[in-house]
């Protein structure tokens, strides 16, 4: 008998098994109801999902009313490929709801074809609308029917475009809402839009252009949060647009970039915390200086407070704005604050740290500095801010590597803070590889004088 018919019958054998069991998964997966069917088509790709129509008669049409549709250009080399595969779902799926519809594709010469697309989710009711429409090459705008979907509850834009808006707006529903890349039309149809959001919860402009606007109000009852980042590519005025942010319920607002325009927060008694990533290039440090300082003075309610990347050196580029700290509101409710790199003798940072009368927690998040003579250091932190020295009990230094000008900070930091329960200390990353300085470190930070008795040193070696 030939060896080969042998060695080919354990094949077969094993391949009759594992088709015996997709089988009975088959089988299985028939037997459960079209809701959870569906539920599961759901979870797949749409290209997926619509490949499942092979399986069995009962499945041949079932992807036709699967509530999530995702569209994605890239996937598909040819272009007309893609366009012909949108336009076969839209017409063969069903008339029942869609949840989640997300489209991400270039527009080219198609702008009619991506709008019917969208209007077509908009009539079947979509909740979750995600799109990212790139590469125009002839005008485009969005369908006036989706500024008034009744429900939507969730909209992400992201285009490099003008947002076109119609003569009515009103999202009724809508709850979280971002807008990537677009460029705002003039202050009448912006400020629209920005009013037409009654239970907006969490609002994200990410790299808008606002070169169309000099100023703007953004006033939703219900907001939550709110996420801002600067590009500064898209910013063509060096005035930039002055941007009033009015929410009564606004817990949270973050800031990233350069403060190419002027940020207000307004009337926002229950912020209860807020961060601001600055930095700056050039020669605008002054009107950096001057926003920044704007921003700061509208969160002196809040809990929590990080100031990151520039955000406290930047405002001494400024005389006036040096001069204008002392006058700053007192942030009476703050007990946490997160500084990033930064400077102990910074002139600004010994001013705002005066209006920060509760102050609990201190954060060095990304290493420490003292930039001048730091052996000279009788006048760091003096006067001395009033929470050093009856609210700060905690302290957390990161991105120690051991050496004299930070021991010298550390020092001027336990020396001050007289009501200091805890200051924990952890190494950099490469700093932690070196093994042979790990005691002799520790041993230097344990006989530095403290001036509260009852302070515990915790040395972190970050070896996690």
């Amino acid at each position: 008998m030939d060896g080969s018919g042998l060695t080919q019958q354990p094949k077969k054998q094993k391949l009759n098994e594992e088709l015996d069991i997709v089988d009975r998964n088959i089988k299985c997966l028939n037997n459960l109801p079209e809701e959870i069917l569906r539920y599961i088509l759901s979870l797949l790709p749409t290209k997926d999902a619509i490949r499942t129509s092979v399986l069995c008669k009962r499945w041949e049409y079932l992807w036709t009313s699967i509530p999530n549709l995702d569209f994605n250009g890239s996937e598909l080399a040819k272009r007309k490929q893609f366009m012909n595969f949108v336009e076969r779902v839209l017409l063969l799926r069903d008339s029942s709801d869609i949840k989640k519809f997300t489209l991400s594709c270039d527009v080219l010469r198609d702008a009619s074809h991506v709008s019917a697309w969208i209007s077509a989710a908009v009539r079947r009711n979509v909740q979750q609308l995600y799109i990212g429409l790139y590469n125009f090459r002839e005008p485009f705008s969005l369908p006036h029917s989706l500024f008034t979907c009744m429900t939507l509850t969730e909209l992400q834009l992201d285009m490099r475009c003008i947002l076109k808006l119609p003569p009515t707006i009103c999202f009724t529903n809508l709850k979280t809402l971002n807008l990537s890349c677009v460029t705002f039309p003039k202050e009448h149809s912006t400020e629209k839009l920005f009013s037409g959001l009654p239970v907006l919860e969490e609002l994200e402009l990410e790299n808008c252009n606002w070169v169309n606007l000099k100023v703007v109000n953004i006033s939703a009852p219900k907001l939550l949060s709110i996420r801002m980042v600067d590009d500064r590519e898209n910013q063509n005025d060096e005035n930039g647009c002055k941007v009033m942010i009015s929410g009564v319920s606004l817990k949270y607002f973050c800031y990233l970039g350069e403060f190419y325009n002027e940020y207000h927060v307004l009337n926002s008694p229950s912020l209860v915390e807020a961060s601001v990533f600055a930095s700056w290039f050039g020669e605008r440090k002054r009107q950096i200086a001057h926003h920044m300082y704007m921003l700061l003075t509208g969160f002196s309610s809040v809990k929590k407070l990080t100031l990151a990347f520039d955000a406290v050196e930047v405002l001494t580029y400024a005389v006036e704005v040096v001069e204008l700290l002392p006058h700053m509101p007192i942030f009476n409710n703050l007990e946490y604050l997160a500084l990033e790199s930064v400077n102990l003798n910074s002139v600004a940072l010994l001013k705002i740290l005066q209006k920060f009368p509760r102050l609990k927690t201190m954060v060095f998040s990304e290493g420490i500095s003292l930039y001048s003579d730091y052996e000279r250091n009788d006048r760091i932190l003096d006067p001395v801010p009033p929470c050093f020295l009856s609210q700060l009990n905690c302290i957390k230094v990161y991105g120690y590597e051991g050496d004299e000008e930070q021991l010298s900070f550390v020092k001027i930091l336990l020396k001050t803070a007289v009501v200091l329960d805890k200051i924990v200390i952890t190494c950099s990353h490469d700093f932690a590889k070196d093994l042979e300085n790990h005691k002799k470190v520790h041993e230097q930070l344990l006989k530095l004088p403290r001036g509260s008795k009852h302070c515990e040193l915790v040395f972190d070696l970050n070896l996690s």
